[in-house]
Order: C-alpha cells, then structure tokens, then sequence
C-alpha cells in the first residue's frame, strides 16, 4: 500500500518518525541497540549525571519510559547510576562499555544521517529538524 497524505499534524509527524525510526534501526541493528536506547547513551555522552527526569526531559519522552530504557542500557552494562540528592534520584553516566559503544556507532550515525539528507535532501532535512524541534518545544511549553 502507498503512504498517504493524511490530514491531522499529529499523525503525519508520526509517519515521519516511524519511517525514520526504521531506516536508523538498521544501523543500529548490529549493535542491539533501539534508537531510544542511542539516543540515552548520545545524551549522557554529551550531559552525564542526569537524573531520569532531566533525562527524560531532554529527550522529551516521559519519565516511564526514561526508566525502562535506561534499565535496558544498564542491564547491558552501558550505564551506571548513583544516588542522588535524595534516596528516590538517580544520577546517570556513561560506563567505559557505554563510552566505547557511543564512540562505535558514531560512524553508523553519521552513514544514517547522510541517508537521511541523501532521500529527503539536505535543505529539507535541516528544515525538517529545526520545525520539528521548535514544534517539540512549543508543545512541551503548554
């Protein structure tokens, strides 16, 4: 079946994401990683001894999923967190495995990217970022 054109933002901004969903998936494959789980350990590459809220906010997905992805990459021995403030906050950082990973798929990422600019074209992917990111913003602020 073709894509089609749909009429509501919402559900037009999700066909994007799926669609660049799956082409980043496939380069992640070979890592065992999902884009959520890169995206945590890119972020605490660049930001670590984030608690799961400033983590989760950062990324702008909510704290349960926060939680459960980073349990993921902790399980698989790519972060470690240390009590925080209080006993509930956790603090995040990367392990050497983690730094390792990030620093290994940073090829990967960018051949991603590349695709990406190559199929949707590198003006319209800049574009494309920036009002997504401004729309992201905008909304979170309500």
């Amino acid at each position: 079946m073709k894509l089609r054109s749909l009429p509501c933002y919402c559900a037009t901004l999700r066909q994007a994401a799926r669609s660049a969903t799956t082409l980043y998936e496939s380069v992640l494959a070979d890592s065992g990683l999902h884009v959520t789980q890169h995206t945590a350990l890119q972020v605490l590459d660049g930001a670590p001894n984030l608690t799961t809220t400033e983590l989760a906010d950062a990324i702008g997905i909510d704290q349960t999923t926060a939680t459960r992805t980073l349990a993921l990459i902790k399980k698989s021995r790519l972060v470690a967190s240390a009590p925080g403030s209080d006993r509930r906050e956790r603090r995040w950082v990367l392990t050497p495995a983690g730094e390792t990973m990030v620093r290994k798929m940073r090829p990967a990422w960018a051949a991603a990217q590349q695709a990406f600019e190559k199929q949707v074209g590198r003006a319209q992917a800049a574009a494309l970022k920036d009002a997504a990111y401004l729309a992201a913003a905008k909304l979170a602020a309500n």
